[in-house]
């Protein structure tokens, strides 16, 4: 069977023109903004305007990473965001 590999393996998954991570967060707040709508729909299309830009400017994995921060992850074998000392 015949698979097709990208071009360049380093690049992250890209879809349109939001790489995989912002492609969820804008499914997730378009859904959100067209179930609540009103002027609180349209704040929270107007957060994600201002989102995207300044994701861009952070190192690829920001977001799983400050999900671990907030407690809201969890990656396997890595110590807790709130464990201060760390023993091997």
């Amino acid at each position: 069977m015949d698979e097709r590999l990208p071009q360049f393996l380093h690049r992250p998954v890209q879809i349109l023109w939001f790489d995989s991570q912002e492609f969820i967060v804008v499914m997730s707040v378009i859904f959100v903004a067209v179930i609540v709508g009103g002027i609180i729909g349209w704040s929270l299309l107007g957060a994600l305007l201002l989102f995207i830009p300044w994701k861009r400017t952070k190192p690829r994995g920001f977001i799983p990473h400050v999900a671990w921060r907030w407690g809201l992850a969890r990656f396997r074998n890595y110590p807790g965001p709130t464990q201060t000392r760390f023993f091997e």
